[in-house]
């Protein structure tokens, strides 16, 4: 791929990103907030990023790692502009190393997963609803490595949630989100072959 096609994906992966961002802080942690109050924000039970860190290991390998972090940089960044009190959005140490944590999990565990002799459908072939449930595969593997990473960055901070339900509540949100993200492109993909059909 050329310097272009980089920046172009970056930016993509970033846009995508900052709406699924903007989803958690608008919708689904004040509803969280309403229901679930002593949960806290550190975890939001439908995180649809998490999908997106899949979607991007699964067609970029290991340059998903470079797009991820920059996503995530470029996402605290504008939340930071226009909403200075939005979570996860600090730039401290403990969250620069969650944003690498975060941006390395996925891909991680699609390796893990080929080398233990699942091959995951290529891009290049007929995305069927199999792919989507190894994909979903990858996604839960990934959220238990996401929510054991942050669990030991950010053990000071769980104190009041428990570490289990820390743990619990990241792999619900990681995977929940994942499956709406999932729902969302499946549904757009319907919607595409519905106008092509139509035209």
């Amino acid at each position: 791929m050329t310097l272009q096609d980089h920046i172009r994906i970056t930016f993509w992966v970033s846009i995508l990103t900052i709406i699924a961002m903007g989803s958690v802080i608008g919708i689904v942690l004040p509803l969280q907030g309403a229901i679930f109050p002593n949960l806290g924000a550190f975890a939001a039970l439908i995180m649809p990023i998490h999908g997106i860190r899949v979607l991007c290991a699964w067609l970029y390998g290991w340059w998903s790692v470079v797009y991820l972090f920059i996503s995530n940089v470029a996402t605290a960044l504008f939340y930071w502009l226009i909403a200075s009190n939005a979570p996860h959005i600090e730039f401290t140490y403990e969250r620069l190393i969650a944003w690498a944590l975060v941006s390395v999990v996925a891909i991680i565990s699609l390796r893990v997963v080929n080398l233990a002799g699942l091959e995951i459908t290529s891009i290049t072939e007929r995305i069927d609803n199999k792919t989507w449930r190894q994909l979903i595969l990858i996604a839960v593997i990934s959220s238990v490595l996401n929510s054991l990473g942050h669990t030991f960055i950010f053990s000071g901070q769980f104190v009041a949630v428990g570490e289990r339900n820390a743990i619990l509540s990241y792999i619900i949100g990681d995977t929940l989100g994942t499956v709406v993200c999932f729902a969302v492109l499946i549904v757009l993909f319907r919607f595409v072959r519905l106008r092509m059909t139509i035209s």
